[in-house]
């Protein structure tokens, strides 16, 4: 790194950015994503991107049936005021999903695509993982199905974690998935469920077999309850992300009185919640411009830049909003890591 570059990372560590985030976020644009048909394509819920940033893609919490999974060039990599709409027959077209979409995932490569959905209704069952399968990396036209999940909301995948029970029984209307992601091998998979909207509970499992979401076992010594009573005052969970190094989770909440926002927890060990410091929550819902319809969520490769999807704020028009971060995947001054630990 040159000279000129040192200056500039010291700068961003030391010196505030003044925002309405305390410093260190700042909006930078809000964008519209539409393909031109908003009944298939609108309550964007899951935003994930290409490893180039050259490929953006979206899942539609619109109870369409198939499920779709959109996706739009960039230009410009992570620059989403470049996107445009690659075309319908450039969309994945999930047959096998008959529920609301959420959160969407890859795997390291590209050549694996997961989506969650969660049904509002009471019975076993309700909440499902899907996998497909890409012939061609980051080529969701190319997906075939591969597997999905059975009785994942089951008593002994959810409940007896460090996390604590829920309240309701399995299978209650109110238990929902909201949210997943997985470690960088693969090995590990952690779920964001919510009961009644205030309770909140990010668990965590391992795969026998990466990426192999038929084979999940929940870990009961780990698990965190993030809900509204804690720190993190998760309320309504969507969209989840891990910093690239593992050590922090990111935590959407979508709609649940006026705390709308995103959480930031640190874990003491890569991947592992069973140790934990609760950073806080941003508002979206008090900042300038605000989101009041948050779920989706995802990072440059860097981390020095978070989009945040936002459902219908605009004239019934679904938008991204992108933010700039002082630190890579930071949104608390207070835990901006030593300028040491930065890298080019």
């Amino acid at each position: 790194m040159n000279y000129l570059k040192k200056i500039l990372v010291i700068f961003l560590v030391l010196v505030p950015i003044s925002n309405s985030f305390g410093g260190t976020l700042t909006h930078v644009q809000t964008v519209d994503f539409d393909d031109g048909d908003q009944n298939q394509n609108n309550l964007i819920a899951g935003i994930e991107f290409n490893k180039d940033g050259t490929k953006l893609f979206t899942s539609s919490a619109n109870k369409t049936n198939p499920g779709l999974i959109m996706e739009f060039n960039l230009s410009t990599p992570y620059d989403i005021s470049s996107r445009s709409y690659a075309g319908d027959g450039e969309r994945c077209t999930m047959t096998e999903v008959v529920k609301t979409v959420y959160d969407l995932e890859f795997n390291h490569d590209g050549t694996k695509l997961f989506v969650n959905t969660r049904d509002a209704t009471a019975g076993a069952d309700k909440d499902k993982l899907f996998r497909y399968d890409l012939t061609t990396p980051y080529d969701v036209s190319t997906c075939q199905f591969a597997q999905q999940t059975t009785d994942l909301d089951s008593g002994d995948n959810i409940n007896n974690s460090a996390a604590g029970n829920f309240t309701n029984d399995p299978g209650h209307r109110h238990i929902r998935l909201q949210g997943f992601e997985f470690n960088n091998t693969g090995t590990k998979l952690f779920l964001s469920w919510f009961e009644n909207g205030s309770t909140v509970k990010l668990l965590e499992y391992t795969l026998s077999t990466p990426y192999d979401i038929t084979s999940l076992q929940l870990v009961t010594t780990a698990g965190i309850d993030v809900g509204s009573s804690t720190v993190a005052n998760v309320g309504n969970s969507a969209g989840i992300r891990f910093s690239a190094n593992g050590k922090r989770i990111f935590i959407i909440s979508h709609q649940q009185g006026n705390i709308q926002g995103i959480s930031q927890i640190s874990l003491t060990n890569a991947f592992d919640t069973s140790s934990f410091v609760m950073d806080g929550k941003f508002n979206l819902s008090t900042a300038s411009p605000q989101n009041l319809q948050p779920r989706g969520v995802a990072f440059n490769s860097s981390g020095l830049k978070l989009y945040i999807g936002n459902d219908h704020n605009h004239n019934s028009v679904d938008q991204i909003m992108e933010y700039d971060l002082a630190c890579p995947f930071t949104i608390f001054a207070a835990t901006c890591p030593p300028i040491t630990e930065i890298s080019d």
